[in-house]
């Protein structure tokens, strides 16, 4: 141990002026009972990994505290890490003098003397070799989170979906209760996730399930691939004059796909609201230029009901809420007939699913007197060749539950005398509906229409087929085209 502290070099932050000699010598703590011992297991909680002195590099286990306090005077101002076993050394030594001295015997802020003694009982809990305590901590509003786990464990034996958005609604709610200000507690996504960390909650999410393809769908797709390539070779169709349309359900209470469980659950069954039966239908066109026609919205009922909607769609109401050969025929002279560019001696084409409300004898009339093809795409593969489902649909519906979402956590949400939530109003919806359509960019429609092979370069799609390796069921293609598809919108 002799001439030890010649060994020792001073950092470079440190001055040139201060040596080891200069530095106050520790002070005996043989009256403080703190000597450190030779033999490890003399010390049991200190018996598993090494013990702090030999993690700093000190090279033997005899050192006494004083050697290992004058070791710890050339940290200061660099940041360490102290283990449990060092901490409480320095615990004991301030008590019996003071902070400072503490702190000047071993070379650590004063600071952190005093926040060791605060927490003085959790180092003597803890191994001696834990340098921190991290982990899930109570956040500054601990009622409220203990409020709203108690909502989620209700809601969950109900078997009722809870979303992060009805969290947060429930916590604002309860901070209303207890007085806690706006700008004090704002409930936001983050501490939702904290939240949930606490009390060890997850998302669950709704498995979807996959579309069931046909057999034949090699057949299939070619024989529908070359029909449409007939038909615009026959035709020479201007781009704007190429559409797609199909009409869909939206819901005026989107239910969630997601809910809040326990952590490692096994699948959950959950109840939903019951007013996702309340719906509309939209019947949505596309072109191939990347215009979107306007949007004709069927309503559940008899009669259309008085309220202000926004422009730009057309209005019907149907009885169950469905479109009808009647309807089709409304929408072909209300909207399709009054499209932008509409020319009664340019051919356009009209690419429809296998909805039996599409191919009647009088839509097929009502479209040959407007100078339009019909193509129907076969069934079971408008997931693969409708360009709605391709690239609208799923935008559409996040951007409508993003909207009915932000509507729940502004606190609009009215009562009904029951207690039940009110649904929203439907001039809202439509308007919700109205501003997700416009949010479809045209891009990513005439990007559709490439996608679903129906406005590629006639000379791309003339050989889109023919490489085996390219079918997605493999096998050969057919030879000749199905004359009666392609036939079918004449």
């Amino acid at each position: 141990m002799e001439n030890e502290d010649s060994d020792i070099k001073s950092p470079d932050w440190a001055s040139p002026m201060i040596t080891s000699s200069q530095i106050p010598q520790p002070q005996q703590l043989d009256n403080f009972g703190l000597h450190l011992p030779r033999d490890i297991t003399l010390l049991p909680e200190w018996s598993e990994g090494y013990p702090f002195y030999m993690a700093m590099g000190f090279p033997a286990y005899d050192l006494s505290a004083d050697d290992i306090a004058g070791k710890f005077q050339f940290s200061r101002g660099m940041r360490r890490s102290y283990d449990a076993g060092f901490k409480l050394m320095v615990v004991e030594y301030a008590e019996s003098t003071n902070n400072c001295q503490a702190a000047k015997q071993f070379g650590v802020l004063e600071k952190n003397v005093r926040d060791w003694r605060k927490v003085k009982p959790q180092l003597q809990n803890a191994h001696a070799m834990r340098r921190a305590f991290r982990g899930p901590k109570n956040g500054r509003f601990a009622l409220v989170d203990q409020r709203v786990a108690e909502y989620v464990r209700y809601m969950q034996a109900k078997g009722d979906p809870i979303t992060r958005e009805a969290m947060q609604l429930k916590a604002l709610e309860i901070a209303q209760e207890m007085n806690i200000p706006e700008k004090g507690f704002k409930a936001s996504l983050g501490w939702c996730r904290r939240m949930m960390r606490r009390y060890d909650l997850s998302l669950r999410h709704k498995v979807p399930v996959p579309p069931h393809l046909p057999e034949d769908l090699t057949e299939k797709l070619v024989t529908y691939q070359q029909s449409v390539l007939a038909l615009r070779r026959a035709h020479d169709y201007q781009v704007a004059q190429m559409g797609n349309a199909d009409e869909t359900p939206i819901c005026l209470e989107v239910p969630s796909r997601v809910t809040v469980d326990n952590q490692g659950e096994k699948p959950v069954l959950v109840k939903t609201p019951g007013r996702e039966k309340v719906k509309i239908t939209a019947m949505l066109g596309v072109l191939a230029d990347g215009r979107k026609l306007p949007p004709y919205i069927i309503l559940r009922g008899t009669y259309i009901p008085p309220g202000k909607f926004p422009s730009g769609m057309e209005i019907r109401c149907h009885r169950y809420g469905w479109m009808t050969e009647d309807l089709m025929q409304d929408w072909l002279e209300v909207v399709w007939k009054r499209r932008t560019g509409a020319v009664p001696k340019q051919r356009g084409m009209l690419i429809l699913n296998g909805f039996r409300g599409h191919a009647t004898d009088s839509v097929k009339s009502s479209m040959e007197r407007m100078n339009t093809d019909m193509v129907i795409i076969p069934g079971g593969l408008t997931s693969q060749l409708q360009v709605l489902d391709v690239v609208v649909y799923k935008p559409l519906n996040d951007s409508v539950r993003a909207q009915y979402s932000n509507w729940l956590l502004a606190g609009n949400l009215a009562l009904s005398p029951t207690g039940n939530a009110k649904k929203p109003p439907l001039g809202l919806f439509l308007e919700w509906v109205m501003v997700a359509w416009n949010s479809i960019s045209s891009e990513s429609i005439v990007q559709g229409f490439k996608k679903c092979h129906i406005s590629n370069n006639l000379e791309e799609d003339d050989v889109l087929w023919e490489i085996e390796s390219e079918l997605p069921g493999g096998g050969e293609p057919p030879k000749e085209c199905d004359t009666e598809s392609m036939s079918e919108g004449n």
